[in-house]
């Protein structure tokens, strides 16, 4: 067992002639420092090994090698003669020696500080290499960042040789599958590249972005290999010892008018080696948008080409000429997308807020099939939205029916009647509670259009949602 000794180097003042200069030392110690906790080192299951032994550093082209001790869970590497002046470190790493110290060919990196340039270099503050000052009669403390090992490869660091703050670097893997019966819109965009070239079940090309304590991180995509063939493997640096929260964004190329687009979908969380909820025994987080993969460890409602936002103009009559509550045209609305300029049939899902006929709105454009992007002000509704689409899903089970029974079954979802004249009203009501949470409707199927007034909001109740039915 080595035994660590300390020398109390104790400086005494000589007086010399005044008309002598003082000689100034040929070398200067120089010591790295790295933070870790104050339990010791992380355990087995963090870093691919434990305990580092020695360093490697490369300063000024030539690599020494260099033990390290800790004192009250800090790394520190023991003193290096270094003349004064500017120096650069080129490398820094620590080693673990695999219980032969006389035998390096057997030694295992445990830490490192990723070079400039390399993948890991926006992980650290100071990437490699750097520059340090040694002054004549001063003893150099020089912190460096260092990263864990974990799930990292060495070319990431970008080094031959070097790393100390401790940081692991954590990794996530992402497959998906898109599934859309409109799959020939997708001519001239990446999917048509895709080996089975465009089809109802296709590999989702998409994005993560990583966020770390609500900061922007980093983004993968999976576009140079056309997200075919292997998953998207996100890393990300975990400073140990200190807990981050991270989020991960899920955002898919679709359709957006014409054009061809990343939309965000969804987002995970996890905190510090946290995992992912559902995350399949692979270790790969498997989505489907869309339902064509019932067993995905995600499922994703179908996707909807909505624009942003129109302009409505309401009819002048109820009920409206297209057999619903009453009619809208809709202007403003850019080519390719679901819904176009021209006369729709709506319904509304506020009976406590007037909207005027033969009046002109500037809505907002959202799907009901992904209610955690609706405002807040709408949380009412957004919990029956699932109700609501199974009833436009299922209307053939009211043989006759009329567009008063649909309107009526709606307000009475929402606690907003209690009682209705039609026929169909309450029983579409008790169906859609019983069957409809949680329902998605299948590829092909109809889910509802929100329109909502932008100025909507928690404290402003002069709210209205309005919604038609259409095809995802």
């Amino acid at each position: 067992m080595k035994k660590l000794f300390y020398l109390f180097l104790m400086v005494g003042l000589i007086a010399v002639s005044c008309d002598k200069a003082e000689d100034l030392p040929t070398e200067q110690d120089v010591v790295f420092k790295a933070a870790t906790a104050t339990t010791g080192f992380k355990a087995d299951d963090d870093c691919d090994n434990d305990v580092a032994h020695y360093a490697l550093i490369e300063i000024d082209g030539e690599t020494l090698k260099v033990d390290v001790f800790y004192l009250e869970g800090i790394i520190y590497t023991n003193t290096i003669k270094l003349s004064p002046g500017t120096h650069e470190i080129q490398n820094f790493v620590l080693q673990n020696d695999n219980g032969t110290p006389d035998d390096d060919s057997d030694d295992t990196i445990v830490k490192a500080t990723p070079l400039t340039g390399s993948t890991y270099a926006e992980f650290v503050q100071n990437s490699l290499p750097f520059n340090f000052d040694v002054d004549a009669f001063y003893k150099a403390e020089i912190n460096i960042e260092i990263l864990c090992f974990e799930a990292a490869d060495i070319t990431d660091f970008g080094f031959a040789w070097f790393a100390v703050d401790q940081i692991t670097v954590r990794e996530l893997c992402f497959f998906g599958d898109f599934c859309t019966k409109y799959y020939e819109d997708y001519a001239g965009s990446l999917y048509e590249l895709q080996t089975g070239g465009l089809r109802h079940d296709m590999p989702a090309i998409f994005k993560i972005d990583v966020y770390k304590n609500d900061e922007f991180l980093i983004s993968y995509n999976n576009e140079e290999w056309f997200g075919e063939g292997a998953a998207l493997c996100v890393q990300y640096p975990d400073f140990d010892n200190v807990t981050d929260n991270f989020e991960f964004v899920l955002s898919i190329l679709v359709k957006a008018g014409m054009n061809f687009e990343y939309k965000e979908f969804h987002t995970f969380t996890t905190t510090d080696d946290g995992t992912l909820a559902n995350i399949g025994s692979d270790n790969v987080l498997d989505f489907v948008l869309g339902s064509c993969v019932p067993d995905a460890d995600l499922i994703l409602p179908p996707y909807m080409n909505l624009p942003i936002s129109a302009t409505i103009e309401t009819g002048s009559v109820v009920p409206g000429s297209l057999g619903t509550y009453f009619d809208v045209t809709l202007s403003d609305i850019g080519l390719g997308y679901d819904i176009q300029n021209g006369l729709y049939g709506i319904f509304c899902a506020d009976n406590t807020t007037g909207i005027s006929l033969n009046t002109t709105y500037g809505m907002n454009i959202y799907s009901s099939l992904y209610p955690e992007f609706v405002p807040d002000a709408f949380n009412i509704q957004k919990d029956i939205l699932d109700n609501i689409n199974w009833l436009g899903n299922n209307l053939y089970r009211y043989d006759g029916h009329t567009w008063e029974d649909i309107q009526d079954a709606v307000w009475m979802m929402l606690g907003q009647i209690t009682t209705s004249s039609t026929p169909f009203a309450t029983q579409m009501t008790a169906d859609a509670l019983a069957y409809g949470d949680g329902y998605l409707p299948p590829v092909g199927g109809w889910a509802a259009v929100l329109f909502i007034d932008p100025s909507a909001d928690d404290n402003d109740r002069v709210l209205q949602i309005l919604f038609i039915l259409v095809d995802p």
